[in-house]
């Protein structure tokens, strides 16, 4: 098996039929029942027909007797408000910065009244749902597939894809015109989509006899063919969050360990075997345990929903130590909230969020997975993505600040998809990924760091790995360049830009893009983190944005102290206005410290690697080489701003998080 196929993640994907209806500010005295099916005009729901759903591929409609269960995510009664409301609490010259509101406030002015949920309802039960629950988002519902066409005006059929067969609408829905200013947007009556973690172990790193150099550069690779003309070093050893803090400026010694502030986590399922890994590890990297109560977790495996569309617990479990493990390490006084999702789903990973955002539960909240929009089939409407965005707004107006992996493929294209061990195959074009591309979300991309001989900061560059393996008996290392496998996510989303990236980002782009900053997270260089498998405790190297998105939380987390304890909320307004020059590291492709280009190094699997399997022991890697992205000085759509310098925490210690 090759080194590619054996660490890229399996993925199936199985359809998943369920409905979810995105509805605005309610017509509190409309009579919805009546007008559902009177001979009205009709308001249709641009893009909740897929691409896929041609009349070319269409396989016939369901059966209207077809039972499905909807969820209908409910949407602010006051949208040009809460706008409004947003750009003054987190704009760092307004005069209301940080004045944010509670939850029982935001649901008092932003929420639907009960008068509205019930117009809703009495709307839907005529239509031939039934209602089965709501909560402040959405009300869920079964019915069939003939109250579907009731209620929108279209019926369902089965598609042909590239991966089977799924459901679609057969044209664009619709609503009755006097709803038009109600409901924003169907989703899930096409193929529904899984997140996918934005992790991958690094095999063999940090395993008991592996090689590698105690700063960058240290070992020379000798007795392996050259590359590039040149004798590469052996790639450092799994980076400890010791080295982290002390590379960006956190640590007890400056006052920033995270105390006073909680950081939720949200990734799917969740380990038994936490938090006595997170101990165990922390214990060996020479950090201290969690104290009574600082760890506590909101999982319940009674109700996971564990099908092909995502990735198993057991994988799963990877990140969550990853998360974990960054998040204690980097800010080890902060309180940590893991709580995990039912599934990978869009619904219960929503569900997951909401819970911290409801009981305003966390200071920040760290994620480490992604989807993508532009997908075949493709899975995230419009609606979707409404819904997504309308809780990191209530997330911003309480003073969360919500932070998201940028992604592990480059540019997420096709291209790259071809060979990156942690793209999504379903990729129909180069795009930022989502959650991430959300203008309400702090991205954060991913670097390589160098540490030198002291363990301090040397330099940076953009994660970007090629890979090569031995050829010719171990004569010659081939391709040489390699093939791309591992990158930090970034590009332009489909959003419009927001008003606080305004000149900030070069060319004439009026997209949000992405990532905002980065830190270490490469799998070439991995952190280390300690995990139970199969019964037994090891330490392991993980690469990818999954470890850059929890670091720069903690990091938050200890600005937060440093800053006073006041909440900081959402970051991206306040880090564009930031002084960069002083306050973050210009990471480039190539950097003058890293020495003579390109820069390689080689990886040790370890000795238990299978050799007779065709698996490779030793791999080299060519650093700084992103798929269809690139570092510069300023902002870039590899790096973002940069990763933060010890003059970050500084500048927070020194003017409590306000610019004079």
């Amino acid at each position: 098996m090759s080194f590619l196929a054996r660490i890229r993640p399996a993925r199936r994907l199985r359809p998943y039929l369920a409905v979810a209806v995105v509805c605005s500010a309610l017509l509190g005295t409309a009579p919805l029942a009546a007008t559902a099916h009177a001979a009205v005009a009709r308001h249709p729901l641009a893009g909740s027909q897929p691409a896929y759903a041609t009349g070319a591929a269409d396989a016939g409609p369901v059966s209207v007797d077809r039972q499905v269960s909807a969820r209908l995510y409910l949407n602010s009664r006051n949208p040009q408000g809460l706008k409004r409301l947003l750009h003054q609490i987190t704009d760092p010259r307004s005069p209301r910065y940080r004045h944010y509101l509670t939850p029982e406030t935001y649901r008092r002015r932003f929420a639907p009244t009960a008068g509205q949920l019930a117009h809703l309802e009495a709307w839907l039960k005529h239509s031939g749902f039934t209602v089965t629950g709501h909560t402040p988002h959405y009300v869920t519902v079964i019915g069939t597939a003939r109250a579907v066409q009731r209620a929108f005006g279209t019926s369902l059929h089965r598609y042909r894809t590239a991966r089977g067969t799924s459901d679609a609408p057969s044209r664009d829905l619709s609503v009755p015109a006097p709803l038009a200013a109600t409901v924003l947007g169907v989703s899930g009556l096409a193929a529904s989509g899984a997140a996918r973690p934005l992790s991958a172990p690094a095999p063999g790193s940090g395993a008991e006899g592996a090689v590698c150099s105690s700063h960058f550069g240290q070992r020379p690779a000798t007795g392996f063919p050259k590359a590039y003309g040149r004798t590469s070093t052996y790639a450092p050893c799994p980076y400890t969050p010791a080295q982290l803090r002390r590379a960006y400026g956190a640590g007890a010694r400056r006052g920033a360990t995270g105390r006073g502030s909680t950081i939720a986590i949200v990734d799917a399922y969740g380990s038994p075997a936490m938090p006595a890994d997170a101990d165990h590890y922390a214990k060996i990297t020479g950090d201290h345990a969690f104290r009574p109560h600082q760890y506590r977790q909101h999982v319940h495996p009674a109700d996971w929903h564990i099908n092909d569309a995502c990735a198993p617990p057991r994988t799963w479990a990877g990140e969550q130590a990853l998360d974990i493990d960054l998040s204690h390490g980097l800010a080890p006084d902060a309180n940590i909230l893991y709580v995990g999702a039912d599934s990978c789903l869009d619904d219960d990973l929503m569900d997951a969020e909401a819970y911290v955002i409801d009981g305003r539960r966390a200071d920040v909240i760290s994620n480490s997975w992604a989807e993508i929009v532009h997908s075949d089939p493709g899975h995230l409407t419009p609606a979707l993505i409404g819904a997504w965005n309308l809780l990191f707004e209530q997330a911003a107006a309480e003073g969360i600040g919500v932070y998201f992996a940028a992604g592990d493929c480059g540019d997420s294209s096709p291209a790259a998809a071809r060979t990156g061990v942690n793209c999504d195959p379903k990729t129909t074009r180069a795009q930022a990924d989502f959650p991430s591309g959300s203008a309400w979300v702090t991205s954060v991309g991913g670097t390589t760091l160098a540490l030198d001989s002291h363990g301090d900061y040397a330099w940076e560059t953009s994660m970007g790995d090629e890979l090569s393996v031995l050829t010719d008996k171990g004569s010659a290392w081939g391709p040489v360049p390699g093939v791309f496998a591992f990158g930090g996510g970034g590009g332009a989303s489909d959003f419009p830009q927001p008003w606080y990236q305004h000149g900030h980002v070069p060319g004439n782009t009026r997209h949000r893009t992405t990532p905002d900053v980065a830190l270490e997270g490469d799998g070439a260089l991995p952190v280390l983190i300690g995990l139970t498998d199969a019964g037994t405790f090891h330490l392991t190297g993980f690469g990818g944005t999954s470890a850059a998105a929890p670091a720069f939380a903690a990091i938050q987390a200890d600005a937060q102290q440093a800053g006073g304890g006041r909440r900081l909320g959402f970051a991206n307004p306040l880090l564009y206005a930031l002084p960069h020059a002083r306050l973050f590291h210009d990471v480039t492709d190539h950097p003058a410290e890293a020495g003579p280009q390109p820069v390689t190094v080689v990886r040790d699997e370890g000795p238990d690697t299978d050799t007779s399997t065709g698996e490779q022991r030793y791999l080299l890697y060519t650093l700084g080489h992103d798929f269809g992205l690139n570092a510069r000085p300023g902002y870039d759509d590899a790096t973002g701003l940069g990763s933060p310098a010890p003059g970050y925490l500084r500048w927070f210690r020194r003017t409590k998080g306000v610019l004079r």
